[in-house]
C-alpha cells in the first residue's frame, strides 16, 4: 500500500513539473525586441511645417516607437517585479498596441501584448490603459494596470506655437498647430 501511495506521488510530482515547464516555454517571448531608440528631431519637424505650408506635424508610427521606447528606457521597473526589456508599438488609428518583453523577478522572461486607447483632451494627449494579453490569454486587470499617461505636446513646440487640433491616423499621429498671441 505504501509502495502505491509513493508512486502516485511521483507521477503527481512529474504531471506538475512536465505543466511548470510547458507553461514557461508557453509565455516566453517569441521575438526579440530591445529599447534602443533614436532622438527625434524637432529641427526637421519645423522643415516639414515650411515645406508644406501648413501648420501641422505628422508623427509616425516610427516616431512613436522612438517618443515611447525613450519613455520605457527611464522607467524600466514596473509594479510587482516586472521589468521591461523591449518593446515595439504598432498605431491603429487611436488604439496602440505594444508588443513588450519583460521579465518577472528578474527570472522569467514573459512576452506579453498591450492594449492603449488614445485620446485628445486639450492640452494633453491622454493614453489609456485597456487590457494586457499574453500569448492570447487575457491577463485581470488587477494584475497589471497602468495609470493613465498625459502626454503634453505643447511643452515639445516652440513658445509661440500652440496645439489647435490632434488627429489619430490609421499609421501617424496628425498634429494642428495655431500661432499663439
Amino acid at each position: 500500500m505504501l509502495q502505491k501511495r509513493f508512486i502516485f506521488l511521483i507521477v503527481v510530482v512529474l504531471i506538475l513539473a512536465a505543466t511548470t515547464v510547458l507553461f514557461i516555454r508557453h509565455i516566453q517571448p517569441t521575438e526579440d525586441l530591445d529599447l534602443n531608440y533614436q532622438e527625434i528631431s524637432i529641427g526637421s519637424k519645423i522643415a516639414d511645417i515650411v515645406k508644406n505650408r501648413k501648420l501641422e506635424v505628422q508623427i509616425t508610427e516610427q516616431d512613436l516607437n522612438n517618443l515611447v521606447k525613450k519613455q520605457l528606457s527611464a522607467h524600466q521597473n514596473l509594479p510587482n517585479g516586472i521589468r521591461i526589456e523591449g518593446a515595439r508599438l504598432t498605431l491603429q488609428g487611436s488604439n496602440l498596441v505594444a508588443d513588450v518583453n519583460v521579465k518577472w523577478q528578474d527570472k522569467l522572461p514573459v512576452g506579453a501584448q498591450l492594449l492603449f486607447t488614445l485620446a485628445w483632451d486639450p492640452p494633453n494627449v491622454i493614453i489609456q490603459h485597456q487590457s494586457t494579453m499574453v500569448r492570447g490569454i487575457q491577463v485581470p486587470k488587477e494584475w497589471l494596470q497602468f495609470a493613465p499617461i498625459e502626454l503634453s505636446i505643447e511643452d515639445h513646440l516652440p513658445l509661440l506655437i500652440g496645439v489647435k487640433d490632434v488627429q489619430f491616423e490609421e499609421k501617424a499621429v496628425l498634429i494642428q498647430l495655431k500661432a499663439l498671441r
